[in-house]
């Protein structure tokens, strides 16, 4: 009998800290690592990536310039210059692509999380590039 209750003591002991633990907060910089990445998405526009990890957070991957070539890759490559794969990805690490001509890459200039505002915004830039698609084939 009191090795049970000494036992439950101790289990209650040990979980406290667990539930104890803080709620991560959305304004703290985002870290996506390396070994933790799913799934990608390509913006319209070819600046941006949208990134899913394991846990099915979403982070946006904004480049310095365009990226071409995005949306007929199957694969990509994450180069982080930070030690090991549990670094996080940053501003500075790169994106590498095998294109047929040769290899390609694009350098991140930022890392943010993926917001409901920043997909209504890329749905309406989708739909607008459509919209413009449609024009121009209905002039000719």
């Amino acid at each position: 009998m009191i090795r049970s209750l000494m036992l439950a003591a101790t289990l209650a002991c040990v979980a406290v800290p667990a539930l104890a633990q803080p709620y991560r907060d959305p304004r703290e910089a985002p870290c996506l690592r390396q070994r933790n990445i799913y799934d990608y998405q390509i913006v319209p526009g070819n600046r941006s990536l949208v990134v899913t990890d394991l846990s099915r957070r979403r982070y946006r991957l904004n480049f310095m310039g365009r990226c071409y070539n995005l949306q007929h890759q199957f694969g990509l490559a994450f180069k982080s210059h930070g030690v090991g794969t549990l670094s996080c990805i940053e501003r500075g690490d790169e994106i590498l692509m095998n294109d047929p001509v040769g290899p390609n890459q694009c350098i991140i200039q930022s890392v943010e999380y993926q917001t409901r505002d920043l997909d209504r915004a890329d749905f309406e830039a989708m739909h607008d590039r459509q919209d413009r698609r449609d024009d121009r084939r209905r002039n000719y």
